[in-house]
């Protein structure tokens, strides 16, 4: 039932245009499923590890998307855009992975902030693609908005390690794939490359799970807890999410997008107070109210930076 109302959804928002705003709406709306995704993702990756999440998730959602909309997308499979969607795949897929892997060398805060710095990254990639110099509000907006990310998530421990690094890595390879959605998804379909794009995700991630031997635990892997973790993080944080965001990017300049993508972890601070009991300080609600006027900042003028 899930699956049809969103498959359903989702053709009915790519079929006909959208309001402008109608747009950002629904990238606030998947910011605000990925902010849900650090409080049910948490278990999950406790219970497998998270190659075998990322592999699972994006797999399985794009098999899900495959089935349920099968007659559509026989229509617009062609190779080309196999070949795109597997692009972005790939740059999707490492963004995920360096993430993961830099928490395993910094603190949970600290890669937090640093994978999120694509908003600053971002435009500069755009840059150097299209050819598109960044105004100089979009780099106000990305200073404050990194601000703001810092106020919420760093907590005092300023050294410098080799998840540092990673984890900043993957922030660029995060912009990248911003960029490389918004340079090619307009060529094809929304929901076949989307489709395409998770499928070669979790096929690159359960790879390496198999060649690093982290075998899979069928028994915890089966188990109802995780079963409804994985239904979330499948379902809406990509099913839904993940083409929205494809969607909604055909409409709002990369420079913009990364700003907004930015409330993710706005909403994941405020589930993380609403389930595991984090204490909401005023230096927090000061990042909030930053990334806030980020946002407000770069929509000033708007219009004029969308992607040509």
């Amino acid at each position: 039932m899930m699956v049809r109302m969103s498959s359903s959804l989702l053709e009915h928002m790519t079929s006909r245009e959208l309001p402008a705003w109608a747009y950002r709406v629904i990238l606030i709306s998947c910011t605000l499923i990925w902010g849900g995704n650090f409080v049910v993702a948490k278990g999950a990756v406790t219970a497998v590890g998270a190659t075998w999440v990322i592999g699972i998730r994006f797999f399985v959602a794009g098999l899900i998307m495959l089935v349920a909309l099968l007659p559509h997308m026989r229509r617009h499979l062609t190779p080309e855009l196999v070949k795109a969607g597997c692009l972005i795949g790939l740059f999707s897929f490492l963004g995920y992975g360096a993430q993961f892997l830099g928490l395993q060398g910094t603190t949970p805060s600290k890669n937090a902030f640093l994978s999120t710095c694509y908003c600053v990254i971002t435009p500069f990639v755009w840059w150097l693609v299209a050819h598109r110099r960044p105004t100089g509000r979009n780099l106000l907006a990305a200073a404050i908005c990194v601000g703001g990310m810092a106020l919420i998530t760093l907590q005092g421990d300023l050294t410098v390690s080799w998840g540092d690094g990673v984890s900043m890595l993957s922030a660029v390879l995060y912009g990248i794939e911003i960029v490389a959605i918004a340079k090619l998804i307009r060529s094809y379909d929304v929901l076949t490359i989307t489709a395409v794009q998770m499928i070669s995700s979790g096929v690159y991630a359960m790879a390496l799970a198999l060649a690093l031997h982290q075998p899979l635990d069928v028994s915890v892997a089966t188990s109802p807890a995780f079963l409804a973790q994985m239904a979330y993080i499948i379902i809406l944080g990509s099913c839904y999410a993940s083409t929205a965001q494809n969607l909604a990017q055909t409409h709002v300049p990369p420079a913009q997008a990364s700003l907004f993508f930015a409330l993710e972890s706005v909403f994941g601070t405020v589930f993380s107070v609403l389930f595991y009991g984090e204490v909401l300080t005023l230096k927090m609600l000061a990042g909030f109210a930053l990334i806030f006027a980020a946002i407000l900042i770069s929509e000033l003028k708007g219009g004029k930076d969308v992607q040509e």
